[in-house]
């Protein structure tokens, strides 16, 4: 599978059915253009061989403690200088969408909770999400697997042309960052 593998110098971690040409994309599930792969191992590239990592909803999908190890398993692969891209849920956007008592802010994603407490629950476990993050929560989690200069970016915007447009989920407040490795 290295070897595969060893001629893209960017990976699309937990891509499901969205393949970025010219990315390594890998998920659980496989499927056309997909490399099938556990996330939670790890990661099938050398050490320092990567420029960018993107992963979009996966973090969430696993435990805090796999949660710091796959980000780590990123810090691994990626060259010095290289760029991790993370979105995820954001569990203060849940919060405030559960205190402001609004219920319809994911209704075009077909999630229509009957309360906000109904929905601050399904936000956290529906899904099979396991931890949810918050801004402080995944900047100490990225500077501790290894990166520096960490900052929360828009959706589909970087200061990096490749890490643009990235995004395949509607909006709804999620938690963008970007690292520095």
């Amino acid at each position: 599978m290295l070897r595969q593998l060893a001629h893209h110098s960017r990976a699309h971690l937990g891509c499901g059915p969205h393949v970025f040409d010219g990315w390594a994309n890998l998920d659980l599930g496989g499927g056309t253009g997909v490399v099938s792969y556990d996330l939670t191992a790890r990661l099938p590239f050398g050490d320092s061989t990567l420029s960018r990592v993107y992963t979009e909803h996966f973090i969430e999908h696993v435990s805090r403690a796999k949660g710091a190890r796959f980000l780590r398993e990123c810090a691994r692969v990626l060259a010095p200088g290289g760029i991790l891209r993370v979105s995820t849920p954001d569990l203060r956007r849940l919060a405030e969408e559960y205190q402001a008592g609004r219920l319809d802010e994911w209704s075009d994603q077909g999630w229509n909770p009957g309360t906000p407490a109904q929905m601050l629950n399904e936000g956290m476990r529906k899904w099979g999400h396991q931890f949810v993050y918050d801004e402080p929560e995944l900047t100490e989690a990225v500077l501790q697997a290894g990166f520096r200069e960490v900052r929360r970016v828009d959706w589909r915007e970087s200061e990096h042309h490749d890490l643009r447009d990235l995004e395949q989920r509607s909006f709804h407040g999620d938690l963008i960052m970007e690292a520095v490795r």
